[in-house]
């Protein structure tokens, strides 16, 4: 008994230290259990609430020690809680009822979170509440009631979430509200008239929502109104003349909103307002004179309209002017001189006018212009010399004008200058010496001038320049030695140039992806060095004065796609190389002085036209159909062979395809052994304890998950990292589970890509990329839960064998996936820091949701894109991979964007990416683009099954099919970003209603599915 003593006296304390803490948490404020009910009440995935922490709480009773925790304040003498501030925390999960509890609450902020489903009504019962803010979150219901029991309140912001139908009457009756944001959600109908009764309002956000009907003219009588931004919806009618009663606006936007009529007179009687943006849409008739009197405007944006008239002379008076975009409309006239002494002009867009005279000489004098494009004009006379009088210059359009004189010397030492065009102009004299030098220039087009004298030699040296083209001139002189030294350069053109002697040894030239040397009087030899450009995709040297054999090196380069020799004197015979290649498309050596066959041992010559070759008296072969001597050769032919070290690396490269092909065989065939006979997820409890990480509120755990997989033998799919399985968690929520392949020789290399998709994922919130849920894993094992997406992939839209053939035919239902895919992709590319690139974009890759909204997933290979840097092997699909990717491994957002090129084709035509009939090696790209050659060839790429036949839907199809060709492109500068693919999108919008809909533009606001489904008609 007495060793039993000492485990009895143990037992006894532990037993009245519980007694003792029950006890001290029954009498804990109410305060601080209302915050750790809050704090277990949300899932908290960045750990901020380690502060939170009660333990002192308890050692000393009365110490208000709460009010030390981040986000907290309290009132000094009181010490109630008047401040809670959880914004930016990344947190998910439900507000608890016991938040009522903090009744003396003034401001509750819970911003930037990933909180969804119904806002909370609780929240409506703190009684002194003064300020809401639950901007950027996920809530997707309507707008609650009981906000209206919120009288102190002064400032409601809701901005960026998903609420649905009418905007809440109820708020008309907050007596003392002065900041109302709803904008960037799904509100639809018409603006509440009672809105007009909000007598305090000062600022009104309710932008990018699907509201339509008139602008409320009621909002008019609201005098205090500073602030109102309600753009970005389908309104219709004209601006209210009522809003010229509103004295203190400051700030005016109603941009993309389908208003019409003429610009109102009245606006010119807010003489406060600072910013005024009304672009894109349909207003048409003069800008009135009377706008000169807003002399407190910076910011005026009147573009994308129908405006005509000149620009009103008044305009030299807006001192604090800082911004003026007027492009695209119809303006005559000449440009008032005075705006070109305007002392805080930043920015100065009249581009795509029909305006006249000399610009303003002034232009930069201020030292604070920043930005000016005046292209596609009628202006003449020379550019202003003070451009850039403080380096302050950032982009210098002038293209497609008639300016005359010579480039400034001043725009050469502009070191802030970073894209300068003024092309198509009649400007002349020499190119000043100093451009190659700036730090930040990175486009520079010079063509179609009369540009004299020689090209400057520092053009070799620029460190940042992509761009540059000087076709078009009268040089009259010798490229510069160390031009393809230049380490950023992608673009060279500088055909009918004048350009004389001989091409430089390529030596230095990595970054080159088209070099054009059209049509000058270029002598000597091709460099047999060329080689060293090996990203090259296109070379033109047609009509010069050429001499030599074709270098062997030019075949060697793995993605050359276009080569233009025609119009030489090149002798010898044409490389067997280039037979072999799988890259070309265009090879044209017509009228030289070559001799010999024309290779015809690999498909790529054999489908040339004959007009290739023509003009070579001592060619033959099959293309020809001119037989050849028995000896192979035409007589004086020569053919230059490979060295043999590049004999030896060819046989170390077939040994290694010999090796990747043996290898893929293995995989694929242990893979069809899995699938054929594991028919059932085998859930074997494996080393170590299982560990649910959750990234929101989840209502199951993981052994929830294991047992409802040891029930299932649902199988969504299978992919390179594991097996999808359908499972209904004990809730009756359904999820879709992804477990890594085990036992397997390539387990470890592919959980951490299955990490990678986790780290990728838990970081990530878009209505278009697919939700993570949470990750299961221990020491053998990792599983992956998602969001179910019932509708399954694309791939099984378009390809599957159960695929429904209305919704097939729907061409409406195409665009939006179409779309959807595009939105998600540009957040990634866009809005993420650092930059993420998916890396395998593929129908099978996109998923849809229950309204067919398409998401975004798989993100195994994704890489995050900090630097610039390279992967070790290549990662992605075959027939989605760029042509670049496969040889430089180069991670960049231009790959994804060839990727979505290929599955817009596949959408348009219905075909897969990679069909027998596109012949050996060819992919939907290669067959696309042989197609679109053939007379009405456009007819076979269109799937009829989309509403092809229709001419309406054929239009609106034929728009995006030129979409995908520029994602596709051989050369990854002509690829679009991601956000002109969405605006070019835009443009091309069925007419009729979509089964879902999205906003405009760069700074669009995606929009909701719409209730129904519309149908194609013709």
């Amino acid at each position: 008994m007495k060793h039993l003593f000492p485990f009895f006296l143990t037992t006894l304390f532990f037993f009245l230290t519980k007694i003792s803490l029950v006890f001290s948490i029954t009498n804990l404020p109410l305060q601080l259990i209302s915050l750790l009910t809050l704090k277990s009440s949300l899932h908290d995935h960045q750990n901020t609430f380690n502060d939170w922490d009660p333990t002192l709480a308890f050692a000393r009773p009365g110490s208000h020690i709460w009010c030390s925790w981040s986000g907290i304040k309290c009132d000094k003498k009181t010490n109630q809680i008047t401040s809670l501030d959880l914004s930016n925390r990344n947190l998910s999960g439900t507000i608890p009822e016991d938040i009522r509890n903090l009744v003396h609450l003034h401001h509750l902020n819970l911003s930037g979170n990933a909180l969804e489903g119904t806002l909370q009504t609780v929240i409506f019962e703190l009684p002194f509440l003064k300020t809401l803010d639950i901007s950027h979150n996920l809530f997707n219901s309507t707008f609650p009631l009981g906000v209206s029991r919120l009288k102190s309140l002064t400032y409601l912001n809701a901005y960026s979430n998903n609420f649905i139908g009418p905007l809440p009457e109820e708020v008309a009756q907050i007596p003392n509200l002065e900041y109302l944001n709803f904008g960037g959600n799904y509100f639809k109908g018409l603006i509440p008239k009672s809105y007009g009764g909000l007598a305090k309002l000062k600022f009104l956000h309710l932008a990018g929502n699907l509201l339509n009907g008139p602008v409320l003219p009621e909002l008019g009588f609201l005098k205090q109104l500073e602030h109102v931004e309600i753009g970005y919806q389908n309104f219709t009618g004209v601006v209210p003349a009522e809003f010229s009663s509103l004295s203190n606006l400051t700030y005016l936007d109603i941009s993309l909103a389908n208003l019409s009529g003429n610009l109102p007179v009245g606006l010119c009687n807010l003489t406060n307002l600072e910013t005024l943006f009304l672009f894109k849409n349909h207003f048409y008739g003069t800008i009135p004179s009377s706008f000169a009197r807003l002399t407190s405007l910076k910011s005026l944006d009147l573009s994308d309209n129908h405006l005509s008239g000149t620009i009103p002379e008044g305009f030299s008076g807006l001192k604090e002017l800082t911004v003026l975009n007027l492009m695209n409309n119809n303006l005559t006239g000449e440009i008032p001189q005075g705006i070109g002494e305007l002392p805080n002009l930043e920015l100065l867009a009249l581009w795509n006018n029909s305006l006249t005279g000399i610009l303003p000489q002034k232009l930069g004098s201020n030292a604070k212009l920043q930005k000016l494009d005046v292209s596609s004009n009628y202006l003449s006379g020379p550019i202003p010399p003070n451009l850039c009088l403080s380096n302050n210059l950032v982009k210098l359009i002038l293209f497609s004008n008639q300016f005359v004189g010579e480039v400034p010397s001043s725009l050469a030492n502009c070191t802030a200058l970073f894209r300068f065009r003024i092309q198509n102009n009649r400007l002349n004299g020499s190119i000043p010496l100093g451009f190659g030098i700036l730090p930040n220039l990175a486009y520079l087009d010079l063509s179609k001038n009369n540009f004299t004298g020689p090209i400057p030699e520092d053009l070799g040296n620029a460190a940042t320049l992509a761009y540059l083209n000087i076709s078009e001139n009268s040089f009259n002189s010798k490229l510069p030695e160390g031009i393809w030294s230049s380490p950023s350069l992608q673009i060279f053109s500088a055909s009918y140039s004048g350009l004389v002697g001989k091409i430089p040894n390529f030596k230095g030239c990595k970054a080159f992806y088209r070099i054009e040397l059209e049509g000058n009087n270029l002598t000597g030899s091709i460099p047999w060095d060329i080689e060293h450009c090996e990203k090259l995709i296109c070379m033109n040297f047609r009509r010069n004065s050429l001499t030599g054999i074709i270098p062997w090196e030019i075949s060697a380069i793995p993605s050359l796609t276009e080569v233009d020799l025609s119009h030489n004197f090149l002798t010898g015979t044409i490389p067997s190389n280039f037979a072999n290649s799988t890259t070309i498309e265009n090879f044209n050596v017509s009228y030289n002085q070559l001799t010999g066959p024309v290779p015809s041992s690999g498909s790529i010559f054999s489908s040339l036209h004959f007009s290739s070759f023509i003009g070579n008296e001592g060619l033959c072969g099959a293309v020809l159909q001119k037989p050849c001597g028995t000896d192979g050769l035409a007589a004086g032919a020569a053919e230059i062979k490979p060295q043999t070290k590049k004999t030896a690396g060819a046989i170390v490269w077939i040994m290694a395809a010999a090796f990747g092909i043996g290898l893929f065989v293995l995989i694929a065939g242990s893979r069809c052994f899995h699938a054929k006979y594991s028919q059932r997820f085998s859930v074997e409890r494996e080393v170590g304890p299982w560990k649910l990480t959750a990234f929101q509120r989840l209502n199951f755990t993981a052994d929830d998950v294991l047992e409802r997989l040891a029930m299932t033998d649902k199988i969504l799919g299978m992919g390179s990292t594991g097996t999808v399985f359908k499972a209904e968690m004990p809730g009756g929520e359904t999820i879709a589970v992804k477990k890594l392949w085990g036992k397997h020789k390539e387990t470890i290399r592919k959980r951490r890509g299955v990490l990678a998709e986790v780290d990728v994922l838990g970081n990530v919130r878009h209505r278009n990329i697919v939700r993570l849920l949470g990750c299961c894993s221990n020491n053998e094992c990792t599983m992956l839960l998602y969001e179910y997406m019932p509708n399954g992939s694309l791939d099984d839209l378009l390809h599957g064998k159960n695929k429904d053939a209305n919704l097939v035919a729907d061409w409406l239902t195409r665009y939006k996936i179409a779309l959807g895919v595009a939105h998600g992709i540009c957040y990634l590319h866009h809005d993420c820091d650092p930059v993420i690139v998916h890396r395998d974009l593929k129908p099978s890759n996109i998923l849809l949701d229950g309204d067919l909204e398409a998401r975004v997933a798989d993100f195994g290979v994704a890489k995050l894109i900090q630097c610039d840097e390279s992967m070790s092997v290549i990662a992605g699909s075959y027939g989605y991979i760029a042509p670049e990717y496969a040889y430089t491994l180069q991670v960049d957002e231009k790959s994804d964007i060839y990727s979505y090129g290929v599955v817009l084709l596949e959408i348009l035509s219905g075909k897969r990416s990679v069909e027998p009939g596109f012949g050996d090696g060819n992919s939907i790209v290669d067959w696309v683009k042989t197609k679109i050659k053939t007379k009405n060839g456009v007819n076979d790429v269109l799937d009829k099954n989309a509403g092809a036949s229709c001419h309406s839907v054929r239009e609106e199809m034929m728009l995006l099919l030129r979409v995908a060709l520029l994602c596709t492109s051989r050369n990854p500068a002509d690829r679009p970003s991601m956000r002109d693919v969405i605006s070019m999108l835009q443009e091309a919008k069925p007419k009729r209603k979509l089964p879902g809909t999205v906003g405009a533009g760069d700074n669009a606001i995606a929009a909701k599915p719409l209730a129904q489904k519309a149908n194609v008609e013709c």
